[in-house]
C-alpha cells in the first residue's frame, strides 16, 4: 500500500462522510506532513480546484493523530528518550518509547522532566528491560520499578534518537511560529499526528 492508501485509510476511519474526496485530504496532509506550509498546500489545492480553508487542512492533519495508540506496539525491550518542546519561556517534554524496530510503545508530552514522571513513562511502556541515557531523572525511575535498566548514550538508542531528529527537523519549518504560541492541547495533537504517519510511512513501510 502506498503513502496516499495509509493516509486515505486513516482518514476514512475518522471521517464518516467527505465534502472534499478523502484521497484529496490524503494528499493534503502528506504534503503538510512533508514540510509544506498549511497555506502552500491550500494553494495547491486551490489549483487542484478544491477551495478549502486553512483551518480545515489543519484538522485533517490533527485527526490522524487520533489513530496514534491504536499504533502502540508491546515490546519485552524498550527504548526511551526525551527531548524539550520549547513554548515561549517555558518547555514541555516529549518522552518516547519504541522498540528495537523504532515502532512506538509509548508516548507522552509532559510539563516535567523528573524522577515522578520518567516513573510513569517507563511503567506505562509494560517493558521488562529498558534501555535509557544517564538521565538522573531516568536512575531515580527504575530503582522503584521491577523493570532492568540498561544505559546507553549511543549504540542501540539511535533507533529512538532517530525519531527526534525527524520531528525536530519537521519543527524548524515553522520559524518559531510552531510550538511558540500553541496550547499544551494542541502541540500534543500535532505530535500524536505527526509520530502517526512517520510510523505507518517510515517504519512500517
Amino acid at each position: 500500500m502506498n503513502a496516499l492508501s495509509f493516509v486515505r485509510e486513516l482518514l476514512d476511519k475518522v471521517y464518516h462522510w467527505h465534502r472534499v474526496p478523502s484521497s484529496v485530504k490524503a494528499k493534503a496532509v502528506l504534503l503538510y506532513f512533508r514540510g509544506m506550509s498549511l497555506r502552500d498546500v491550500q494553494k495547491y489545492l486551490s489549483d487542484e480546484g478544491y477551495r478549502v480553508s486553512i483551518e480545515a487542512i489543519r484538522e485533517w492533519f490533527h485527526s490522524v493523530g487520533k489513530m496514534l495508540r491504536a499504533l502502540y506496539t508491546y515490546a519485552l525491550w524498550v527504548y526511551v528518550d526525551e527531548r524539550k518542546i520549547k513554548k515561549r519561556r517555558k518547555f514541555y517534554y516529549l518522552w518516547l518509547a519504541v522498540d528495537e524496530r523504532g515502532r512506538p510503545v509509548y508516548a507522552s508530552l509532559t510539563a516535567k522532566r523528573d524522577s515522578w514522571t520518567a516513573q510513569v513513562v517507563l511503567s506505562s511502556t509494560r517493558a521488562k528491560v529498558c534501555t535509557t541515557d544517564k538521565g538522573p531523572w531516568y536512575v531515580s525511575a527504575v530503582r522503584k520499578l521491577p523493570v532492568k535498566w540498561v544505559h546507553e548514550t549511543f549504540g542501540k538508542r539511535n533507533v529512538v534518537e532517530r525519531w527526534f531528529f525527524f520531528i525536530k527537523h519537521r519543527l524548524r519549518r515553522f520559524y518559531k511560529r510552531f510550538p511558540w504560541n500553541a496550547r499544551y492541547e494542541t502541540i500534543w495533537s500535532w505530535l500524536s499526528s505527526f509520530i502517526t504517519l512517520y510510523t505507518l510511512l517510515e517504519v512500517k513501510s
